[in-house]
């Protein structure tokens, strides 16, 4: 069973100077991508935001020597209109996700990102996908405006279930919101499982360290016939898929808990 790497001892040397370019590197790319899309009000941003993203992701993990081992990266292949899911551990994840971008590949922010400063005009111009956690009429609504968006660009979102980063490297409960939206647009939901993110840069952590991560994309899960009262046990399994998948990625036995 192949098992991740061990990551290289962090270097205070090895920080100044990876830190520094990661965050130009960063600071253009915005600078060039948010100028663009503003430029042509937005018309490139259904195809030219995932190139862009997947671009930059790509190369902020070169930078910090970090190296992605994809299995299954089929079932994320051309444009179609797809739930992504993945574990949340680390900040690299912002990293990955974008690594993996195909055609068509956009990630789902809460609405509250538009009002942060310099990011609100990126998550604008490139064309994020906004929903609302709530059960207002507003968040229905705006429910609706992504689901018909899905269908008509034929959007594959990424959605991390369990809402934010797991502060001890763990698998946490997975929260609804993801698969409103697969029910709302149809969307299948393609599982993807991110092993070694944690151990690299945990949430304790601001300087990454190098080495590789391993990931496994599994094949597509139709939400025929899913409605919000089979949420909670559709999400319960899907946890449990994921734990066992970790298991045996780390080659360990899985323990899956039950609430």
């Amino acid at each position: 069973m192949l098992t991740p790497a061990a990551p290289l001892p962090a270097s205070p040397l090895r920080a100044l100077w990876h830190v520094p370019v990661g965050l130009v590197f960063t600071a253009g790319f915005a600078v060039v991508a948010s100028t663009v899309s503003i430029l042509t009000l937005g018309r490139c941003a259904p195809w030219l935001s995932p190139i862009l993203l997947r671009f930059w992701g790509r190369n902020i993990l070169r930078i910090q020597g970090i190296t992605l081992e994809v299995e299954g990266g089929e079932h994320l292949a051309g444009r179609s209109m797809r739930v992504a899911t993945f574990n949340h551990t680390s900040t690299l994840d912002a990293m990955i996700v974008p690594a993996l971008n195909p055609q068509g590949g956009v990630s789902a922010l809460k609405r509250e990102a538009l009002y942060l400063p310099l990011v609100g005009l990126a998550v604008w111009s490139m064309g994020f996908l906004l929903i609302d956690r709530g059960r207002s009429q507003r968040a229905q609504r705006l429910l609706a405006r992504a689901a018909a968006r899905m269908a008509r660009d034929r959007l594959t979102v990424f959605i991390a279930p369990e809402g934010t980063r797991s502060p001890d490297g763990d698998l946490h409960s997975f929260k609804r919101g993801a698969f409103h939206v697969a029910i709302a647009s149809g969307a299948p939901v393609v599982p993807i499982i991110i092993d070694g993110a944690y151990t690299l840069l945990p949430r304790q952590r601001h300087v990454s360290r190098p080495g590789r991560i391993r990931i496994r994309i599994l094949p597509p899960i139709p939400v025929t016939g899913l409605t919000k009262d089979g949420l909670s046990d559709f999400a319960e399994a899907l946890r449990s898929t994921y734990a066992r998948e970790l298991a045996d990625m780390r080659g360990t036995p899985a323990v899956v808990e039950h609430p």
